[in-house]
């Protein structure tokens, strides 16, 4: 009603637009918990469910004395992580941002870990700490990572995962004898044909 009475009426030029918050990039000097503490600094491990496991989880790292999460991860860190976890030097791993298995703390002690990528432990990676009392920020999605072993499908395979009953699911292919994803980009009801032809299914 108000819109309406002022329809036509000349009132003071203000726009006011909603915006998203947005997070900030860093937090500055945050309370550390003792509860976090660790020993060796330069070991990582990766978390699920509140235990350590070699195959996927949060990946956390020993850092002056306290584990801390990360919140960015590239290609070359997570393969070497994945190598010294007892992965084949063909395995490889996939970075989880969405924060599936959770948040050790809302912020990170470093920015981030550089590796060349031919490192057999992570140790021999360095890290990098802020130049300032700045940490990053990233309390939704503490990066996760997931190990895949080559050798686990053959090239081409087509499977279906996740799916309420059997004939239904995510597509995935066996590219270099690993399982992945089939994103949406270009994909349409041909493609589907398709995969459901090679699965044996009539048209």
């Amino acid at each position: 009603s108000g819109k309406l009475e002022q329809a036509n009426t000349v009132v003071a030029g203000v726009d006011c637009i909603y915006d998203e918050p947005t997070e900030p990039p860093c937090i500055e000097n945050p309370d550390i918990k003792p509860s976090d503490a660790c020993d060796s600094s330069g070991s990582f491990r990766l978390m699920k469910k509140g235990s350590v496991s070699t195959d996927e989880g949060r990946f956390e790292y020993c850092y002056n004395g306290f584990w801390t999460p990360l919140c960015t991860m590239d290609n070359r860190l997570a393969d070497v992580a994945c190598r010294q976890l007892g992965h084949t030097q063909y395995s490889w791993g996939a970075i989880v941002e969405s924060g599936e298995f959770g948040t050790l703390l809302n912020y990170s002690l470093i920015v981030n870990i550089t590796c060349s990528g031919s490192e057999s432990s992570v140790l021999d990676c360095t890290p990098f700490a802020t130049d300032d009392n700045c940490l990053p920020w990233c309390p939704h999605n503490n990066v996760g990572l997931r190990c895949f072993d080559s050798g686990d499908c053959e090239e081409g395979t087509i499977r279906l995962v996740d799916g309420i009953i059997e004939q239904e699911g995510r597509v995935e292919v066996c590219i270099d004898s690993v399982w992945g994803s089939v994103c949406d980009e270009g994909w349409d009801k041909t493609d589907a044909l398709v995969v459901c032809r090679q699965m044996g299914h009539h048209e």
